[in-house]
């Protein structure tokens, strides 16, 4: 009976931040590298030497302009991650203490601890320092305040 409520347990911490993540990339897809780049560049290094400067310079544009349209779907992607991913997070932390089922809540304490994890790597260069502050903070006061809660007793 232990090992069928770990694997409970583990399913759910497990699926719930693909679930956030496929969520979020079902109506704000994840940029795939392989839309912006394409092995273009040169494809030996006779033409690149051969080259002129004009040509040279062109396809150093092409790049540049390739690299911000990519960064731009990804932070695009990103934010909307985070903007999702930390709430749900939460309420599954949450919603996993007060559930009575042992393996079922702790499921979805792991799954909201690491739907948030997922939020952050997504976006947290692009975060400002206070945004990172606050939403750490929060995340940590309701950690504390299920653990005196729970533990307490």
């Amino acid at each position: 009976m232990l090992a069928k409520k770990f694997a409970l347990g583990f399913g759910i911490a497990v699926l719930l931040p693909m679930v956030v993540h496929y969520g979020v990339s079902t109506f704000n897809p994840a940029p795939k590298w392989r839309n912006y780049y394409q092995y273009e560049y040169y494809n030996n290094y006779e033409e690149e030497k051969n080259a002129s400067p004009e040509e040279k310079a062109k396809k150093q544009a092409e790049i540049q302009k390739k690299d911000e349209d990519y960064r731009k779907a990804q932070n695009s992607f990103g934010k909307s991650l985070f903007l999702v991913a930390i709430p749900v997070g939460l309420a599954a932390i949450i919603f996993g203490s007060l559930t009575a089922v042992q393996a079922i809540g702790t499921g979805l304490m792991f799954g909201g601890i690491f739907t948030i994890i997922d939020g952050y790597c997504w976006y947290w260069s692009e975060l400002q320092d206070w945004m990172r502050f606050v939403s750490l903070l929060v995340a940590f006061i309701v950690l504390i305040y299920i653990g005196y809660r729970k533990m307490a007793k």
